[in-house]
């Protein structure tokens, strides 16, 4: 999917945040910080990947797998993506 800048800018916003969130950790660490409360961070974190990763799966059924029903060689190729992610993510 070739994005534009109107799709890619929230994106990069959550990517950004991880990363502060990811250097917030390192921070917390070196302050020894309590353990609950990077614990609480790291958290955060996971649940802000999570968000990022449901947003481009969702933007690659909307667009990579339905642009694609209309060959049905590309439309199994994009299944089997999906497929093969879904078992990643259960592993």
């Amino acid at each position: 999917m070739h994005r534009d800048d109107a799709q890619s800018k929230p994106l990069i916003g959550r990517v950004n945040r991880i990363v502060g969130q990811l250097q917030g950790v390192g921070r917390m660490i070196q302050e020894n910080r309590e353990c609950p409360e990077v614990l609480h961070t790291i958290s955060s974190i996971h649940s802000a990947l999570r968000g990022l990763e449901a947003k481009l799966l969702e933007d690659h059924v909307r667009h990579c797998v339905t642009d694609a029903t209309e060959d049905a060689e590309r439309l199994e190729q994009r299944l089997e993506e999906l497929i093969q992610l879904y078992r990643r993510r259960l592993s």
